[in-house]
């Protein structure tokens, strides 16, 4: 049975995937630092919170604490998101063992449907952010899929430490080869879905998270 998918169930939780995103999308930089007492004003909530949610993102190697300076938001280091993407196909390969099958609501198809028809339209409209924060959506979608609450948690963790390496990257690639990449994965996904195949899901993203390595680094990658 697929289990719950809710990122928002508390508040704590609202503020730490608002600040995961700005940091995924670029709004808070590599190198940029985070204040306690803005983001505390800024989100109306007192430190504590604040302080608990800067914690749970050094620990997923999003920010770090520098003496002297605070806390700042880690620098995107080529070498260690090799490895990272490295265990990434990984993770896609034993999804299918550990989350055999999967059963997908109308209203889940219909969301998913609706972002390959929003993809699509992207194809002439050049705006990197709105097509990082849908494959984002896209993303998290396919983490509620995932049954196995351990192998959800760590796929997401892993897949936020390299989503804004490519939206980094994104200006000086090809945007319709881009554009076409993502709308392949998720009609690829999709039908993959359509028999309930979580195993043909992984080898679907895997397949697709090769590309687009290939894409950033060249053959060499592999």
């Amino acid at each position: 049975m697929k289990p719950e998918c809710d990122n928002g169930s508390s508040s704590v939780e609202a503020l730490y995937t608002e600040i995961r995103k700005r940091i995924s999308l670029l709004h808070y930089p590599p190198g940029m630092a985070l204040s306690e007492n803005v983001l505390a004003n800024e989100f109306g909530v007192s430190r504590t919170p604040i302080r608990r949610i800067l914690q749970r993102l050094e620990f997923e190697g999003l920010v770090a604490t520098k003496r002297g300076i605070g806390t700042i938001v880690t620098t995107i280091d080529l070498k260690s998101l090799k490895a990272v993407y490295a265990f990434r196909m990984k993770l896609h390969e034993i999804t299918g063992e550990l989350c055999p099958v999967v059963r997908v609501s109308e209203d889940e198809r219909a969301a998913l449907e609706g972002m390959l028809a929003q993809c699509r339209q992207m194809r002439t409209m050049y705006d990197p952010e709105a097509l990082a924060r849908l494959y984002n959506s896209f993303q998290e979608m396919m983490l509620c899929f995932i049954s196995n609450e351990p192998l959800r948690r760590i796929s997401e963790t892993y897949y936020y430490q390299t989503a804004r390496l490519w939206l980094q990257i994104l200006p000086d690639l090809s945007w319709p080869e881009e554009v076409n990449r993502i709308t392949e994965e998720m009609e690829q996904v999709l039908e993959a879905l359509r028999d309930g195949d979580m195993g043909a899901v992984g080898q679907v993203r895997r397949r697709h998270l090769v590309m687009n390595l290939n894409r950033m680094w060249g053959s060499e990658f592999l």
